[in-house]
């Protein structure tokens, strides 16, 4: 378990988990604050995917948590490899 930013980080083989993840709005704090787990967690292969596919991911997770879609699951992010084919696309229509 990590603190990055003032948020909870907890990393595994194949997965990033970021606590409250939704209080993150700008992309460059979470392109930071990727680089950060990504620095501490070289082994981490969440990291085989590209931040650009992170990014739409953990903006697909916060705009379903402002429209109040399953927010106890939405509130935090995890950000797993791989990932299923359906996923990446939906995540990069709605993380735009």
């Amino acid at each position: 378990m990590d603190i990055i930013n003032g948020y909870v980080c907890t990393v595994t083989a194949n997965n990033v988990h970021i606590k409250d993840s939704y209080k993150v709005s700008s992309k460059s704090e979470m392109k930071e604050m990727l680089y950060a787990i990504q620095y501490r967690h070289p082994e981490c292969k969440t990291f085989n995917r590209s931040y650009e596919s992170l990014i739409s991911e953990w903006r697909t997770h916060n705009r379903l948590y402002r429209w109040g879609f399953k927010r106890n699951r939405t509130a935090d992010v995890d950000l797993d490899y791989p990932l299923k084919w359906y996923m990446k696309l939906a995540y990069r229509i709605l993380g735009i």
